[in-house]
């Protein structure tokens, strides 16, 4: 639908289409104008293709684009994802831009520190919600928007689903919605698809035994000579170097702020077509009377030469699995590599949710080649 607009000092055709999400030749048709360098301070446009003060047409940008917009409340909100395709364990990257297309500065309220929502469908099941395990504190609030400005929200979306999972290879629907009172029940939508990563043979392995050595580097974390940084040869955030060890002086402690995600991580050299067992110790630090809430993710990822995924390995612990201040080993195999690899990266994922206070403590990981 289309809407009409008054010139304001500054205006340009250019200005006016960028706002609404048209162009300057479908204002210049609608309005007939013989020349689109001359415009009016209080001349009266109309502007075509959008949806008029919260009726909530849809509006799809230029075909195959990743973005579409939605006029809601003399807001008009742009979500969009980096892409359209994305291949499994990619990220998702959203973002939602709302922007004021009236005359007037819209005043919006909000009831806690939450202002937006990302939400993930596939069909009408609720795969992911970008507020799950995120707390907002109970603090009225409110924002004015002048005519023309702007606010941008961004989120990533890991492609887990909201038991920690993987995703399945298909189509999916991302919602993005201002959850002022209100205008929460409305949102903009767009879909992307998630590609399958194509089979490959397994490769014939090589007739040469692998050597049963650890691969990893500082496998036991006794080199850190700096506390505020991972441990030599490794990456990572949110991690503390501790002296409660299951051998020599340090642990890592993942969870240093124990309610955000930390991640470990190393990458080494693989060959396909081979198997490797993952080991490692890992053991819930209670700290205090808090409770623990949290999954600790262990993978495995698979790139070429080119830095191209090419497939993971990916089991899951939540606190129930992990003893209290004791030590467990654990192992998973790989099975064989796929073909193409060339490097894997081991990665731990410390997911908190809730109120948790506790943290994990790894040690001593081992990366074997056994065939």
């Amino acid at each position: 639908m289309a809407i009409s607009y008054t010139v304001q000092t500054g205006d340009t055709l250019f200005l006016i289409a960028q706002r609404y999400g048209t162009t300057v030749e479908r204002i210049v048709q609608a309005n007939n104008l013989a020349n689109p360098d001359v415009i009016s301070i209080g001349q009266v446009l109309t502007i075509p293709d959008v949806g008029d003060n919260g009726e909530g047409e849809g509006i799809t940008q230029e075909e195959g684009s990743a973005n579409e917009s939605r006029s809601i409340g003399g807001l008009l909100y742009t979500l969009s994802t980096d892409r359209r395709t994305y291949g499994q364990g990619e990220s998702v990257r959203i973002t939602l831009t709302k922007r004021n297309i009236t005359n007037r500065t819209i005043v919006l309220r909000y009831r806690t520190t939450q202002r937006f929502e990302f939400v993930v469908r596939r069909g009408t099941e609720l795969v992911w919600r970008w507020s799950d395990g995120r707390s907002f504190a109970q603090a009225t609030a409110t924002v004015r928007l002048a005519p023309g400005e702007s606010q941008v929200f961004r989120a990533t979306w890991n492609q887990r689903n909201t038991r920690g999972r993987q995703v399945a290879p298909g189509s999916y629907t991302i919602e993005g919605r201002n959850v002022a009172t209100g205008l929460a029940g409305q949102a903009v939508s767009t879909r992307i698809r998630i590609r399958g990563v194509a089979p490959t043979p397994t490769p014939t392995p090589t007739a040469t035994p692998c050597p049963d050595v650890n691969i990893l580097v500082n496998p036991s974390f006794e080199r850190w000579p700096n506390p505020q940084s991972p441990p030599t040869g490794w990456t990572g955030s949110n991690l503390s170097r501790s002296t409660r060890s299951l051998s020599g002086n340090y642990a890592v402690e993942m969870g240093a702020a124990s309610g955000e995600r930390a991640v470990l991580a190393q990458r080494v050299d693989i060959e396909a077509g081979r198997l490797y067992d993952l080991i490692w110790r890992a053991a819930e630090h209670i700290r205090g009377i808090g409770a623990g809430r949290f999954v600790l993710l262990v993978e495995i990822f698979y790139y070429d030469r080119a830095g191209t995924f090419v497939g993971r390995t990916e089991p899951r612990y939540s606190q129930e699995n992990i003893p209290n201040d004791r030590y467990q080993r654990y192992s998973i195999s790989t099975g064989r590599v796929p073909a193409g690899a060339r490097v894997a990266e081991v990665r731990f994922s410390f997911e908190p949710s809730g109120n948790n206070t506790n943290t994990v403590l790894i040690d001593d990981v081992e990366l074997r080649c056994r065939f």
